[in-house]
């Protein structure tokens, strides 16, 4: 993994995570987006700065005792190819795994449609080591992608739309070193409602680790390929701006961050109803099969007997 220059005005955020958290407990039982199934669970916060609304949205994640203990990686992953709202851009950097290269947020995935590489930019960055046309040896570099580098970039976000997790075609696994040209992937069009961070020397995703309680959160020393999670872990993400005048996003006294956002669990769940017929309130409830487990879109239900649970009160439904 590439190390990245730090303004030093904002080096002390390293050292003093505590100083970056706001208020907040994730309460594990309003997550309504889960992934995965299992007893042991750990949440996933993100929060853009894009000036659109000031939430950081919360996911959640299940894993059964026999699993391999997950990593931050693992989590990200599952939540954004099982959840229609969270996209993932990662990228293979080397032996440490993956960088977090962008994420995205839009109903629908509609953030896949909305994403374009400039190539033309990028080849006049002079941040980038990286060389489309002649090795770059010195930095480990074995070979170029040319003129063929917008097709492939092209192809990949094609590739995303359905998985949800864009995969950086120009990368160490194929070319030794990895071309480091995050901020040149863009969101097209201003829509507020889909949301896009891409970046690594205007700005990137810093990644906080912690539990549940918002004051346990620290930068993470380790990259999400090899941090670990056990149960009740929580991972956040924050954009953090590296350019401009330190001030807006950074308290150049304290080295602090901006603070965490209200935590929203219910995305855009904004009507609260499921399904007309048997008026199900995701906002206050949960519904579960038969056998214990949850049900995430009562929608896309087989017939059967389900139970509903709304604050102290269960009911039985059957759906035919």
């Amino acid at each position: 993994m590439k190390l990245r220059k730090i303004n030093p005005a904002i080096a002390s955020l390293f050292l003093i995570g505590s100083l970056t958290a706001d208020a907040f407990v994730v309460d594990w039982e309003k997550i309504e987006h889960w992934a995965g199934d299992g007893p042991n669970k750990a949440a996933l916060v993100v929060q853009f700065d894009d000036g659109g609304d000031q939430k950081a949205y919360v996911w959640g994640y299940r894993w059964e005792n026999a699993q391999t203990q997950p990593s931050g990686e693992d989590v990200f992953r599952a939540i954004a190819s099982e959840c229609n709202d969270l996209y993932l851009f990662t990228q293979f950097t080397g032996w440490m795994g993956n960088t977090v290269c962008g994420i995205g947020y839009s109903r629908d995935n509609a953030v896949a449609e909305h994403i374009e590489y400039d190539f033309e930019s990028a080849m006049e960055d002079p941040c980038i080591s990286f060389n489309w046309f002649s090795a770059n040896e010195m930095l480990g570099q074995t070979s170029t992608p040319g003129w063929d580098t917008p097709d492939l970039c092209d192809q990949a976000i094609d590739d995303a739309k359905a998985t949800h997790i864009l995969e950086h075609p120009i990368d160490a696994r194929n070319y030794g070193y990895a071309c480091y040209d995050y901020d040149h992937w863009l969101k097209d069009g201003g829509d507020p409602s889909i949301r896009w961070h891409a970046g690594w020397y205007k700005g990137y995703w810093s990644y906080w680790v912690g539990g549940a309680d918002s004051e346990s959160l620290s930068y993470s020393g380790l990259g999400y390929s090899s941090r670990k999670l056990t149960d009740g872990s929580v991972d956040a993400w924050k954009y953090t701006y590296l350019d401009g005048p330190v001030g807006d996003d950074i308290d150049g006294v304290s080295g602090a961050t901006k603070p965490w956002h209200e935590l929203d669990y219910s995305h855009f769940n904004d009507t609260g109803i499921a399904s007309p017929e048997i008026g199900v309130d995701l906002r206050s409830s949960r519904i579960y099969r038969a056998d214990g487990s949850i049900v995430r879109d009562i929608s896309t239900a087989a017939p059967g007997i389900y139970v509903i649970v709304e604050g102290a009160e269960t009911k039985k439904i059957m759906i035919h």
